[in-house]
């Protein structure tokens, strides 16, 4: 091969070199590892309430401000009020941040109310040992609204509950039919059921596990389908505000009731003691936040009358000569009251009639306690009134003292029943001496040396 040639070929190769090692480095290098996704978890436990629906609000509305990859529910619920599911259940559908709920931890259900959070959630993920139904609304007695509020309103709300349920699965690709048959026959299913109906996705032992199973999922969201990153994310908690913290423990039936039993038995007292003043406001505190508490779950109204009256014969039973009939009358106003406290065929609630209940706790002994203890307070009263009228100068008579000077016949001055009185004594009684009245005569009372009779 000719010089010319071969000169040619090492400089095209050269050439070729140079051109790698431009474009090596030209290249651009492995970039930084992605971060890792960021997700607001929401504790949404106990009854659904307004409260529940302005914290869910605010976790939506921080979620898509800060940029957080999803908002997550660590849900167990017994249900709650429908205005607040509802609209719950319009943020979550039009959220622009991917939605996921979990239903745990173990034992945890998601039941009536919460059914329909569960299935509004771009991801709904389910604890193995949890269920997920019972939203057909019944009565206290376990029987159908329709027996209490008449078949019309009960087919009414049972066909504007039913049409939500579908609506909400066919909006998630979920199985609208069981969504039908859990408001219209009150289904409930476990988890495993739930997954095999298509009612959630999957289950899973905790939020982070549930979090990972759903990594690239495409997700519908308010601004169309998002591919999730729950892999690895790093759990941001939010947490409730005062007022937030408030409504859900009022929330609860058991407090609520305890509000209203020591809300009156503050009033009661204040009526024994007028002027006390602090049984009175503390009284009106507590009956102020068990009304509140009863906008936020369902109370039966005639047992709150109830309850009111009962204290009312207790507080009677003082000034009046019932021999007790007032005192039993009011115990057991009180006692059945408390036994018909929740009301569950309000239409306006949703609650799984099982888990919304009063403990055995506050039924029996509480209403209890409170009626001996109003009952001995009015039995104290009602033996001060019977007690004979010591005023004026019978109420001085036997009362001790001690002499502001000598005393003998002449007269004198002692100090009794922390007064100034002129005094007399048949015997002589020196200054500083202990007295006791033995008889009153106008301004002048007649003593005798203290321990001696007279």
């Amino acid at each position: 091969m000719s010089s010319p040639v071969r000169t040619a070929r090492r400089a095209a190769a050269l050439a070729a070199l140079a051109l790698a090692g431009i474009g090596a480095l030209a290249a651009p290098g492995p970039g930084p590892a992605a971060a890792a996704p960021r997700v607001l978890v929401l504790e949404v436990t106990g009854p659904i309430t307004g409260g529940t629906a302005e914290y869910v609000e605010a976790g939506l509305l921080k979620a898509k401000a800060e940029g957080f990859d999803a908002i997550a529910f660590r849900l167990d619920t017994p249900g709650g009020m429908l205005d607040a599911t509802r609209e719950i259940v319009g943020k979550m559908l039009g959220s622009e941040v991917p939605v996921v709920v979990w239903v745990g931890p173990a034992a945890a259900q998601a039941a009536s109310a919460g059914a329909f959070l569960t299935m509004a959630a771009g991801v709904a993920a389910m604890h193995p040992t949890s269920n997920i139904g019972a939203a057909h609304p019944v009565t206290g007695a376990g029987k159908d609204v329709a027996e209490e509020a008449g078949k019309d309103m009960a087919k009414k709300v049972e066909n504007d509950t039913a049409a939500f349920a579908r609506s909400i699965a066919d909006a998630r690709g979920r199985n609208a039919d069981w969504a039908e048959k859990a408001v219209r026959q009150s289904v409930s299913v476990v988890a495993e059921e739930a997954v095999r109906l298509r009612v959630v996705d999957f289950t899973a032992r905790d939020l982070p596990e549930a979090l990972a199973a759903a990594d690239g999922r495409k997700v519908k969201t308010g601004a169309g389908e998002r591919v999730f990153r729950g892999k690895g994310a790093v759990l941001v908690p939010l947490e409730k505000t005062v007022r937030q913290q408030v409504l859900s423990l009022i929330a609860n039936p058991n407090v609520l009731a305890l509000l209203m039993l020591l809300g009156t038995l503050g009033i009661a007292i204040e009526f024994y003691h007028p002027g006390g003043i602090f049984p009175g406001a503390a009284g009106a505190l507590l009956l102020f936040l068990g009304f509140l508490g009863m906008r936020v779950i369902p109370v039966n109204a005639g047992a709150v009358v109830l309850i009111l009256v009962g204290v009312a014969l207790l507080v009677a039973e003082g000034y009046v000569a019932a021999h007790g009939v007032a005192g039993l009358g009011g115990a057991a106003c009180i006692v059945i009251g408390t036994l018909f406290f929740i009301d569950r065929a309000s239409p306006d609630y949703h609650f799984d009639p099982a888990a919304l209940s009063l403990s055995p706790w506050i039924v029996w002994p509480t209403p209890v306690a409170l009626a001996l203890l109003l009952g001995f307070m009015a039995w104290k009263i009602a033996g001060a009134r019977r007690a004979p009228l010591q005023l004026g100068a019978a109420a001085l008579v036997g009362a001790e003292g001690h002499a502001l000077s000598d005393l003998g016949p002449g007269g004198g001055e002692a100090f009794v029943h922390g007064e100034y009185w002129q005094a007399r004594s048949a015997a002589p009684i020196p200054k500083g001496a202990r007295v006791r009245v033995s008889a009153v005569e106008g301004l002048t009372v007649t003593v005798v040396a203290a321990g001696e009779n007279g």
